[in-house]
């Protein structure tokens, strides 16, 4: 009997829902229903009655919560107090990180870990925004840096950095559509007679960009979406549009060697804030907690080295 499954029950029973359990567990609701699946078809008896307005216990069921939710309280018990029981933290810890983020922060972190924690097992899950997010929301990952903060009630969500976003154009580009120079920074209005070349929703660019448009009553130019940057970096490089991206991605390279001009943007709206998450239920954890520090710290010393340019720190307790 996997524990998981019967954890999941409990949830189900206690709230009534599964929608409701869901977002106590913080994992999506097609996984719980697969865990309480799981565990009816290891009794062989169905504990559940799925109902238009949520779910009651049948006969089996009301019998069997009783033993289980004293299991699952006795086990969560011994998690809660597991820093009474070690001196040195022990553990997988699962941390998600986007793509840019994973080739700065993964290699000092797992240094460190290793040679700070021996028996800690930390494991990097890399990919997108959208990626990471789910990692999250599924209960795979137990800390992330993401820049989206709407995670749910059972998440600490801490602001660490803020970072300006600028116009991406090539040389030409920026000759057609400005007559010469870059101008020293450019307007949201400019956004809705550009050509602009952005990723699809939930990018988190694409959502900040639609968010202050329709706020200041704009329509941006949207002439292109892609799913991915390498995509973008190619159409924006034939001179086919503009994009909007940070310093601190790979499009630095391009603007130092020329072949791209990054414009900054007038209003201080134009940015992305980075955040550190790790779920509540997690909060006592020996090992994830040391690794959240080790973290914060090589998070600090990239920011020293200038690896977000132009980013700055947001002070611990503000939501920035």
């Amino acid at each position: 009997m996997i524990f998981e499954d019967l954890r999941s029950f409990v949830a189900v029973a206690r709230h009534g829902s599964f929608a409701r359990a869901a977002a106590n567990l913080c994992i999506a609701q097609s996984a719980l229903s697969k865990r309480v699946r799981r565990l009816e078809t290891r009794l062989g008896e169905p504990l559940l009655e799925r109902q238009a307005r949520g779910v009651v216990l049948t006969e089996v069921g009301q019998a069997f919560v009783v033993r289980a939710q004293r299991l699952v309280d006795e086990m969560e018990d011994l998690e809660r107090n597991l820093s009474s029981f070690v001196h040195v933290p022990t553990g997988t810890v699962r941390i998600a990180l986007p793509l840019r983020t994973c080739g700065l922060l993964a290699p000092p972190v797992i240094e460190r870990c290793l040679a700070e924690l021996p028996l800690v097992d930390v494991q990097v899950i890399e990919g997108t925004t959208a990626k990471v997010h789910g990692a999250l929301m599924r209960g795979e990952a137990d800390l992330a840096m993401t820049y989206i903060p709407e995670v749910g009630a059972g998440f600490t969500v801490e602001p660490f950095l803020v970072e300006p976003l600028y116009l991406f154009a090539s040389a030409d580009k920026v000759e057609a559509q400005f007559g010469g120079e870059a101008p020293p920074a450019v307007a949201l209005a400019d956004l809705t007679r550009l050509p602009l070349i952005l990723q699809r929703k939930p990018d988190v660019v694409r959502v900040l960009i639609d968010r202050l448009a329709a706020g200041h009553g704009l329509r941006p130019n949207i002439i292109y979406e892609a799913e991915g940057t390498t995509v973008i970096y190619g159409l924006v490089k034939r001179g086919m549009g503009v994009t909007v991206f940070s310093l601190s991605t790979g499009w630095s390279e391009a603007v130092e060697a020329g072949t791209m001009v990054a414009i900054p943007f007038a209003s201080p709206l134009v940015n992305w804030k980075m955040y550190l998450v790790h779920a509540r239920k997690d909060i006592g954890m020996v090992a994830i907690n040391r690794v959240r520090e080790i973290m914060k710290q090589e998070l600090d010393r990239l920011l020293g080295s200038g690896a977000w340019p132009n980013a700055r720190r947001i002070a611990e307790g503000l939501s920035g």
